[in-house]
């Protein structure tokens, strides 16, 4: 493997990293929400960086909101129990 195609994997390593990040903290955000304005920007940001994440994957802009519209609650869900819960 040459250091271009190492360097290529580590960036992109690096940008899945900023986006679990961006949800994990997200999550924490929502869970300490106060407001109903906190809450919808903790989701705004949790949305942002999901679709972020999809779209790297591959997915289409449209499918990706889709994604991100029918699946975001189960994401807020599993991301707070795996910070309430960790390995």
């Amino acid at each position: 493997m040459s250091a271009s195609e190492i360097d290529q994997l580590l960036g992109k390593l690096t940008k899945q990293i900023k986006l679990a990040n961006l949800i994990a903290w997200g999550c924490i955000e929502h869970r300490w929400a106060v407001t109903e304005e906190e809450r919808e920007i903790s989701e705004a940001m949790i949305y942002n960086a999901f679709e972020e994440f999809l779209l790297q994957e591959g997915m289409s802009v449209p499918e990706a909101e889709r994604f991100c519209e029918t699946h975001l609650e189960l994401l807020i869900k599993r991301v707070k129990d795996a910070l309430e819960n960790p390995l």
